[in-house]
């Protein structure tokens, strides 16, 4: 098969800055031009140049200067005007699918849902419109295909849902020297470390974990929050919003490190920081990668039980769910229950990491898509 893929207009791929979209994008389909001949388009940046080849030219990338994104969207078309496809796949960009429409009237066309984010911001006539114009639509996460399939009944038999993978010999447990050692240069060595791991926003609930872990000082009092990401990828600005997350710690007098922007190449080494994850998002959450990573790299993992996460953690099994997300008693409990019963923790670690690697393969989520293709071109 010849495929196109399109990206967002925010990010690069290879994710050389990260992005969860641009992320999984780059994963499924490098391996996916192992046997196929792909396409993808995403946007420029000044160490990549403007196309590359890769896979023996299996893998082609074009990359596009514009963040507007009708500009992008009416840049990437131009690039690949005149060539054709067997499928074009649209990574979370629900609007862009008119343009592609009517430039390939006749060809398959998926639409690529990492969340409900964008479809949500569609009035009930657009996401119509949208999805009249799609062949399928395939979602990272079950919780977002049954979501869309309940809100437009009338589509919902082109939906299908590929579930994400994680690279388990990337994130994968170390061994307690080097995991000391990476600790070590971190000054993390004599703490309890919990670890954050995302963009520092509102809505992923870093607020919620510090004052958890100010509520676990007399238990835990050697516990330090470690908050790994920025606001954005590749952004090392303050914002006003991690400013109230440090006076909020200091007021509460919960000690915090701050690792700043990590790169994409570095990120499994952070989550050795840690001796226990935690996710606090409000987000109604897709995938939400950084709880498969943190479960194949040997940290137990306590998070929101919102979104598709219930579908990657099995409550008391490979993970802690937290109902009441945006307590931080409720935080607090399940920390406290991982810190204060090794057994409990150790089970949780295993289960997870055998989980992570019978479930969450890139080769099933390729698989997947594939047998989804096969269906549209019937």
């Amino acid at each position: 098969m010849r495929i196109l893929v399109i990206l967002p207009e925010q990010l690069p791929v290879p994710p050389i800055k990260g992005g969860s979209v641009e992320t999984c994008t780059y994963n499924i389909f490098k391996r996916m031009a192992r046997t196929d001949q792909v396409v993808m388009i995403s946007r420029a940046h000044p160490r990549l140049p403007s196309v590359s080849r890769y896979q023996n030219g299996r893998l082609t990338i074009i990359r596009i200067p514009h963040g507007d994104r009708r500009r992008y969207i009416h840049s990437a078309l131009k690039k690949v005007a005149g060539q054709s496809f067997d499928i074009i796949q649209i990574e979370n960009r629900p609007r862009f699918v008119s343009h592609v429409r009517r430039q390939f009237p006749r060809t398959a066309i998926i639409l690529s849902l990492h969340s409900l984010t964008f479809m949500s911001s569609l009035s009930r006539s657009q996401a119509d419109r949208i999805l009249r114009q799609v062949n399928g639509v395939t979602s990272v996460v079950s919780f977002v295909t049954r979501t869309m399939q309940h809100r437009y009944p009338r589509h919902a038999r082109k939906f299908r849902t590929a579930i994400l993978g994680v690279d388990t010999s990337k994130f994968r447990p170390w061994s307690a020297s080097a995991k000391m050692e990476l600790r070590s240069r971190w000054e993390l060595a004599d703490t309890y470390n919990i670890l954050f791991v995302g963009r520092i926003v509102r809505g992923k609930g870093l607020h919620t974990l510090v004052r958890a872990v100010s509520l676990l000082k007399e238990r835990i009092p050697h516990a330090k929050l470690v908050a790994v990401g920025a606001s954005w990828p590749g952004v090392s600005s303050q914002t006003p919003y991690m400013r109230q997350v440090r006076q909020l710690s200091e007021l509460l007098g919960v000690p915090i490190r701050f690792t700043g922007y990590i790169p994409p190449s570095r990120i499994h080494e952070m989550f050795q920081l840690g001796d226990v994850f935690v996710c606090p998002t409000l987000f109604r959450e897709g995938f939400a990668t950084v709880n498969s990573e943190a479960m194949a790299s040997g940290i137990p993992v306590v998070a929101s039980n919102r979104g598709g996460i219930r579908e990657v953690i099995r409550d008391g099994h490979s993970g802690l769910l937290v109902d009441r997300f945006q307590s931080p008693e409720a935080f607090a409990t399940a920390i406290d229950l991982l810190y204060s019963d090794p057994e409990l923790r150790k089970r949780i670690v295993l289960n997870a990491r055998r989980r992570v690697s019978t479930s969450f393969s890139w080769h099933q989520t390729v698989q997947k898509l594939k047998k989804h293709y096969r269906l549209v071109r019937r």
